[in-house]
């Protein structure tokens, strides 16, 4: 039987839960991945952002800036 651990990159890229969602955006596109498993501060799981999300959302809030009016 195969297990998530057999299908699992061994030195797979992590964000960290402290990283901008820029930051992340950013990482997933020079990864050429959708999503990328989040990390907190003491190693332990946070997550799975997934690209589209952090676009969105990192999108709205500079488009917002840029007119002059409060982040989402």
């Amino acid at each position: 039987m195969i297990t998530a651990c057999d299908l699992m990159t061994p030195d797979a890229t992590c964000g960290r839960s402290s990283e901008s969602p820029v930051d992340a955006a950013r990482e997933t596109a020079a990864l050429g991945v959708e999503a990328m498993p989040g990390h907190g501060p003491d190693e332990e799981p946070t997550g799975m952002p997934a690209d589209r999300r952090v676009a969105v959302r990192t999108a709205r809030a500079a488009r917002a800036v840029a007119q002059g009016m409060p982040s989402p």
